[in-house]
């Protein structure tokens, strides 16, 4: 278990410091005076370099350990947060957010992988996800409030510096822990292809559509939302606020997630999630009232969980090993981000067309539409067998969700 907290520390220490990152970026773009255009584009800045290094990482260093390869991440993600402190252009943003991002491909989906190697030890892949998701969640949390506070007395890159310092600590961690073997993506691979379900992809299809809906709402909510909030009176703090308690209610959702983890895969779990992004979004558009903000983003946190676990599930169904599924699932979480970029060109190109108030809402509106027309897709590619369909069976209560009995 000692193994199991030091990999915890990591992905708590390395959550904080991109809490932080996340909340002071929309607010260096505004301090900058940086367009919406300029905005979106900063804002893609994270999920291009993740989603690349993600599928690059992946396929080419197999051979490492994954110890190695994160703390390479760790110091590349370290020097691009002294970069964008020190940035004063929309250029060395842009380059600075790229370089996290490439460096945070060699974090998250190795951690997790690294954190799965200890299945081997006796430990549920259920209880190790759950440790995972409830660090990283609630660390990133704890660094978006505290972003928001730091940014609304106007200490924007004294945050980004503080992201750094997290950075290091996360480094020192992953210096503690044993390496597991070097993990080879190829080994059990036909193995496991005879035990892949025949209706793998199209379940997994399914649950990245939604989970990609998700999370580009969630993108935007974090980064051009700055400027509508901006846009009705509001400063830096509301967005922490905000930004931190979908933050919360992920943890919480993850926390309980053997209360919904065998419903996973029903229709009626995505025609529930396609509703709430509906509601959600339009919330967001419309609605000024912080207490309406925060029930929409408490509701959209536990939607987020959902999800996550939905795509995650069904990765580690499809592919035949854990770090396929991890790095392949991270990489699609870094393309669901490039949502602030087309939402910033949207923006802009609206401005031209109506008034500015009307135009910092058409994102918003524009997810609810895709979320309906994702539930029909969704809604056509699965199946009425519920023994394929679900990705878990039900679990035991959580006072004995670490036996064996709990595996996947």
């Amino acid at each position: 278990m000692n193994q199991v907290w030091i990999i915890t520390g990591v992905v708590a220490c390395f959550g904080l410091g991109n809490g932080l990152l996340l909340n002071a970026t929309p607010q260096v773009s505004l301090a900058l005076k940086l367009s919406s255009r300029e905005l979106g584009l900063i804002g893609a800045g994270i999920p291009i370099g993740y989603s690349l290094s993600c599928l690059l990482a992946g396929r080419f260093l197999s051979g490492m350990t994954g110890r190695t390869v994160l703390r390479c991440g760790l110091a590349v993600t370290f020097i691009a947060l002294l970069c964008m402190a020190q940035a004063r252009s929309a250029a060395v943003c842009v380059a600075a957010q790229i370089g996290f991002g490439l460096g945070s491909g060699a974090v998250w989906p190795f951690s997790s992988a690294w954190l799965l190697d200890l299945e081997s030890h006796g430990i549920p892949r259920t209880r190790l996800l759950r440790y995972y998701n409830v660090a990283w969640t609630s660390s990133t949390a704890c660094g978006m409030f505290a972003g928001g506070l730091l940014c609304s007395r106007q200490l924007i890159f004294e945050a980004i510096y503080a992201a750094a310092v997290m950075i290091l600590c996360a480094f020192v961690f992953a210096c503690i822990g044993k390496p597991t073997p070097p993990h080879a993506n190829s080994h059990g691979s036909s193995a496991a292809a005879q035990m892949r379900p025949a209706n793998a992809m199209v379940l997994l299809a399914a649950a990245l559509i939604c989970n990609i809906t998700v999370l580009a709402t969630r993108m935007i909510v974090w980064n051009n939302y700055a400027e509508l909030n901006s846009a009705r009176g509001f400063g830096a703090d509301r967005m922490g606020l905000i930004s931190g308690m979908s933050l919360v209610a992920q943890v919480g959702a993850f926390t309980f997630g053997y209360m919904y983890e065998h419903k996973l895969g029903l229709r009626r779990v995505y025609l529930l999630l396609s509703a709430a992004l509906v509601a959600i979004n339009l919330t967001f558009a419309y609605a000024e009232s912080l207490p309406l903000l925060l029930a929409a983003v408490l509701i959209h946190g536990v939607v987020l969980a959902i999800a996550f676990q939905t795509a995650l599930l069904a990765a580690m169904r499809f592919f035949p090993s854990p770090r396929s599924a991890t790095t392949f699932h991270e990489a699609v979480i870094g393309i669901a981000g490039l949502s602030p970029l087309m939402a910033g060109y949207l923006v802009a190109a609206m401005k031209e067309r109506t008034s500015d108030l009307q135009a910092l809402q058409a994102p918003f509106l524009v997810l609810a539409g895709l979320a309906v027309v994702g539930l029909l897709v969704e809604t056509l590619l699965v199946g009425k067998a519920l023994s394929e369909r679900v990705f878990l069976a039900p679990v035991s209560p959580p006072e004995t969700v670490g036996k064996k009995e709990a595996v996947l």
